[in-house]
């Protein structure tokens, strides 16, 4: 998995070339106005799995919540899974 820097002004001409790039081989790519990274293009599977961390983190933040799934986690592993109800 790459990584790509490249100006807005490139981005804009070559638009379809990198977003293809970037979902087929999983690369990202920093666009840069002025020189300074001003936003970040990754492809949807991996704005996926970045939200899914996320959002496991700030769950596991919450000491109810980070039990009931610790035990959902063992007993996943012990079963293939449980209903999880709050």
């Amino acid at each position: 998995m790459g990584i790509q820097i490249l100006p807005s002004s490139e981005v804009r001409d070559h638009m379809a070339e990198i977003i293809k790039s970037i979902s087929k081989e999983g690369t990202s790519c920093f666009i840069t106005q002025y020189g300074k990274a001003q936003a970040v293009m990754i492809s949807v599977e991996r704005f996926n799995e970045l939200i899914s961390l996320v959002e496991d983190a700030l769950d596991e933040k919450d000491e109810f919540l980070a039990l009931r799934v610790e035990e959902a986690r063992r007993n996943f592993k012990k079963t293939g899974g449980i209903k999880f109800e709050l």
